[in-house]
């Protein structure tokens, strides 16, 4: 369990709940007018494309469907965890290799 703990996961994470959050509360501000939710729908992306695949080809998203937003957000930020795992995994065993080829040098 403790390799699934990553500090940078966690800035990652937090990083895009930031950002969806404020792009959810800009698109609450411009709502009614046109494409307000255009840059909340392109943060959501990757949460809208899984889905499509997952539903066979046709899955909506816009701001006024809460549930997909929450949903989206929350997806958007384990995407964003789980790719500051794998960037904290790879730059360690980086740096292992490097230290063992130092010392094995000398």
């Amino acid at each position: 369990m403790k390799r699934l703990r990553s500090w940078t996961g966690v800035v990652f994470a937090a990083f895009y709940a930031l950002a969806f959050l404020a792009l959810y509360v800009d698109y609450l501000r411009r709502a009614g007018t046109w494409f307000a939710d255009l840059p909340l729908t392109l943060a959501a992306l990757p949460f809208t494309l899984t889905m499509r695949a997952l539903n066979g080809g046709s899955y909506a998203f816009g701001g006024d469907m809460t549930g997909r937003v929450v949903a989206a957000g929350v997806f958007g930020s384990a995407l964003g965890y789980l790719i500051g795992l794998a960037l904290a995994a790879v730059v360690r065993r980086l740096a292992q290799l490097f230290l063992a080829a130092r010392w094995s040098a000398d």
